[in-house]
């Protein structure tokens, strides 16, 4: 999985979490990383429902492991303003990392991905850099350093 400035979505301007979801399935659909906006979304939806992937510090990692997902793929997303999303420390959200997974891969691929993120978003150095960061030349190379390992091509 390469992840390049096309996985970068700032200044997003989403009022809820379900907006944000729906941003980001519309933009799954038109980098033609799934096949339907509507079933992703609704993936996201569903994945929500079993528990929050709301972190802390202002971090979420929503996923969406469905069959019209052609490949794997992580989305950044750094929105305006801080949303409301349950989360570890009861803090709003405003940056987010969608993972979006091929339902045959959610044991494999969606695994690693995970865990290096979470891995990184325990790391203060990792969070401080992404929050302060504003390009997307700059958040490329600070997120791709974390996915390394992690089916890249």
């Amino acid at each position: 999985m390469k992840f390049t400035k096309k996985n970068i979505l700032l200044n997003q301007e989403a009022e809820s979490k379900e907006a944000l979801l729906k941003v980001i399935a519309k933009y799954a659909k038109m980098q033609n990383i799934v096949d339907s906006e509507e079933a992703t979304y609704r993936a996201f939806l569903r994945r929500e429902a079993e528990s929050s992937t709301g972190l802390q510090d202002g971090f979420a990692i929503p996923h969406a492991k469905d069959e019209t997902v052609k490949t794997p793929t992580v989305i950044f997303v750094k929105n305006k303003k801080h949303i409301s999303w349950e989360t570890f420390d009861d803090q709003p959200v405003q940056y987010v990392f969608a993972l979006l997974v091929p339902k045959a891969e959610q044991g494999t691929v969606h695994i690693q991905m995970l865990s290096a993120l979470a891995t990184a978003l325990m790391e203060d150095d990792f969070k401080n850099a992404i929050i302060r960061n504003t390009s997307a030349a700059e958040l490329v190379t600070i997120i791709s350093n974390e996915m390394i390992g992690v089916n890249q091509q």
